[in-house]
């Protein structure tokens, strides 16, 4: 009955979510692009028995690209489809895979669309990327024979009681996943009290801690900071902030200034569709320039405070340049972002108090003395200050940041059995299923 419900209710929901991307699509056109997909009516020539993996977005995107890639070096004949659900994380999936792999949008979660798209790829083996829970999804990769895992699944307090207040729902899906792949203790146990089978529950450790940076990029960093000058200037990063954040971060480099008036802040919001306005927020207080307009022929001025990192695929360049690093969607209800990518490159951390989509991660990181936490503009502009000062403790707030994330490694390679094993176990059983339909048309 509550399947039902959920059904009818996505039904209603469908115009207006066609319309939410409709006005998506004035700040940023890819969303007005690709319906088609978004809806199942895109034929897909892509052969049965492979992998679909569903990555909602950039972060997940680029935590789960180590882990496709090796499954595709083990399994290479094996055909490989790779869905999301964001401009961000589908321009990254392409960059990435290329036409190795199979890529579109997710369809939207309603019966007769989820049919048809799963009709089409009949996976062996459907892994979703850390909570990408979608019960007709879910249903039809299971009807039709495939096996479901969800890797690096994570769920945060808040989310178990949502899923709670759909309890007859959650416990159908819990019923139709094979196996999930937590990241802590607890997340199992939230699972499980949601009525996940403890024998589908594996905690395997959280992947982004095997993050790894990318060298080109790390090294197009050593290069902008010699031809940008920024050796001998103090810099810091706010990477990924959201609404109601860039203010408090504003806030607080104007207090640094006042002690270091050569400090550079690189703000890079999480969205694309906010790269203008907070180049216009920015540029009302400081002299800011846009990453996109920085080139040989027109380089950082030394009179530049802010630079708006407006191009997409480049934070650890960004991280690069940075002498520490403010991880954003924690100054606001967001509940934070991988610190990983900070700690990778021995970059010293600094966060909000809201983290609750990572709260286990971040929990560690502070029992190691790794992260700095703050609650407002205030805590951060001292903050910076001292990190910008204290040259010693910055370097040993990094350093146990680089050592946390390499102690607590391995979750990519952990996963990677985990999915090989249920793959090789739908393959069996689409071979034995194979083997019994002549005996049951005889």
């Amino acid at each position: 009955m509550t399947h039902f419900i959920y059904n009818q209710l996505m039904r209603v929901l469908l115009p207006f979510m066609l319309l939410r991307l409709k006005r998506k699509s004035r700040k940023q056109a890819e969303y007005g692009f690709r319906w088609d997909e978004r809806l199942a009516k895109k034929t897909l020539n892509i052969k049965s028995g492979g992998a679909l993996f569903h990555l909602a977005s950039l972060g997940e995107t680029i935590a789960a690209t180590p882990v496709i890639k090796a499954f595709m070096q083990k399994y290479p004949t094996t055909p490989v489809t790779i869905t999301s659900t964001t401009p961000t994380g589908s321009e990254q999936i392409k960059k990435t895979f290329g036409d190795t792999v199979t890529h579109c949008y997710m369809p939207f979660d309603l019966p007769i669309i989820q049919r048809r798209f799963i009709n089409q790829i009949k996976p062996a083996i459907l892994v979703l990327m850390e909570t990408e829970l979608w019960p007709n999804l879910i249903h039809h990769t299971k009807r039709q024979g495939g096996r479901i895992v969800v890797m690096n699944a994570r769920l945060s307090e808040r989310s178990a009681k949502g899923y709670q207040k759909l309890a007859k729902l959650t416990q159908a899906m819990m019923r139709n996943i094979h196996l999930i792949c937590a990241q802590f203790e607890q997340d199992a146990k939230r699972f499980e009290h949601l009525g996940c089978n403890p024998k589908k529950l594996k905690v395997t450790g959280n992947i982004k801690f095997d993050t790894q940076a990318n060298p080109k990029l790390k090294q197009a960093a050593l290069e902008l900071a010699k031809n940008w000058q920024l050796t001998n200037r103090p810099v810091w990063l706010a990477a990924s902030t959201h609404c109601g954040e860039e203010e408090q971060i504003l806030a607080a480099h104007k207090q640094v200034l006042l002690f270091h008036p050569d400090a550079l802040l690189i703000l890079v919001p999480r969205h694309p569709e906010r790269f203008e306005p907070v180049y216009q927020l920015s540029s009302n207080t400081f002299k800011t320039q846009k990453r996109s307009e920085l080139t040989a022929n027109s380089p950082l001025s030394t009179h530049t405070q802010v630079i708006l990192g407006n191009s997409l695929g480049e934070m650890d360049m960004y991280i690069g340049l940075a002498n520490f690093v403010f991880v954003g969607g924690s100054l606001v209800e967001r509940g934070g972002h991988n610190p990983f990518e900070a700690a990778c490159q021995q970059k010293a951390i600094i966060t909000g108090q809201h983290l609750f989509n990572f709260a286990d991660s971040y929990q560690i990181l502070r029992e190691q003395q790794a992260v700095q936490q703050v609650n407002n503009e205030h805590e951060l502009a001292i903050q910076v200050k001292h990190l910008i000062e204290d040259s010693d403790y910055k370097n040993r707030l990094a350093l146990n940041a680089y050592n946390c994330q390499k102690q607590f490694q391995g979750a990519q390679q952990l996963s990677l059995q985990l999915i090989s094993q249920q793959f090789k176990l739908a393959q069996r059983e689409k071979r034995s299923l194979k083997i019994l339909q002549p005996a049951f048309r005889n």
